[in-house]
């Protein structure tokens, strides 16, 4: 029997897909009418960044996140507002076989928690849309904490509030930062690249 019970996941990009070239491959067209991939690269660099996303993540309001780059930048409000107002344009869907994953954990009885990067408001529309988070047995939330991974105080608030023991829980996330400060507070964990691979590594410690 595996030393691991409770499995603790990420959400995007392991669990539904993001991108926001999925909403901006739609907004900045060619003259032909084709996505214009060198300006929606240019301005997801440049203009809404991760960076700045990350903001948002960490407990900025989306309206004051959206104001402060908008002053900076008022020749693209349109695009700038479409970030947030069309954010579900971003995920396409589910990825299929995570979701498959972790529904065959909770038939096999294990407790299942999520720690996410994500803003208050979009998680509460993200929650509603897809059906597998009434699956959790509890979720921390950046954007609610007001403090985002890889800080390990997010680590720990998600410790305490659900009574973990890191040695006997494992953490799935695609972020190498974010894996490497679950290992260094004793997590078992998973640096998730597709569903198969982490499908072996769950039955390599017996947990499906």
């Amino acid at each position: 029997m595996s030393a691991i019970d409770a499995v603790v996941f990420d959400v995007g990009n392991v669990l539904i897909e993001w991108d926001p070239r999925h909403l901006y491959r739609k907004i900045f067209r060619d003259k032909n009418g084709r996505p214009d991939e060198a300006r929606v690269s240019w301005f997801l660099e440049t203009i809404c960044t991760q960076a700045w996303n990350e903001q948002q993540d960490a407990g900025r309001s989306l309206a004051a996140g959206t104001a402060a780059l908008t002053a900076q930048h008022p020749a693209f409000a349109a695009e700038i507002a479409a970030y947030y107002d069309r954010f579900h344009e971003m995920i396409p869907g589910e990825i299929a076989g995570s979701v498959e994953l972790l529904k065959a954990l909770k038939a096999r009885g294990r407790p299942l928690y999520g720690l996410s990067n994500y803003t208050r408001e979009t998680f509460r529309e993200t929650k509603e849309r897809f059906g597998f988070f009434a699956l959790f047995d509890g979720i921390v939330v950046s954007g609610e904490e007001g403090v985002m991974k890889p800080d390990p105080d997010i680590f720990r608030r998600l410790i305490a509030r659900y009574r973990l023991r890191p040695e006997s829980a494992f953490f799935i996330d695609d972020n190498r930062a974010n894996v490497e400060a679950a290992a260094a507070l004793g997590f078992a964990t998973h640096h998730f690249q597709d569903a198969e691979g982490l499908a072996r590594h769950l039955t390599a410690l017996e947990l499906l």
